[in-house]
């Protein structure tokens, strides 16, 4: 993993699963909005804002396929995989 999702907020998503028979079981967090690529190695975020600010997941960002990626780290994301 080269890169960790950076969400800049992050929401309480519901469990899909209920049943009365059962214990319920909690939601999970997910980020809302844009996601950063976050570098593991540097911490910094690929398109150059202040990190400090995300709350940093531990979640590929290259293979997260169901959040929505800042143009600026996909582009960023890109041309390092070229320089390689």
């Amino acid at each position: 993993m080269r890169y960790k999702v950076g969400a800049e907020q992050l929401q309480q998503v519901p469990t899909l699963l209920h049943r009365p028979d059962t214990a319920f079981r909690a939601g999970r967090v997910a980020p809302a909005g844009p996601t950063h690529a976050v570098s593991t190695r540097t911490g910094e975020a690929a398109c150059g804002i202040k990190a400090e600010g995300l709350a940093v997941l531990d979640q590929d960002w290259e293979e997260a396929f169901f959040v929505e990626k800042c143009p600026g780290c996909f582009a960023a994301v890109l041309a390092d995989a070229r320089d390689e």
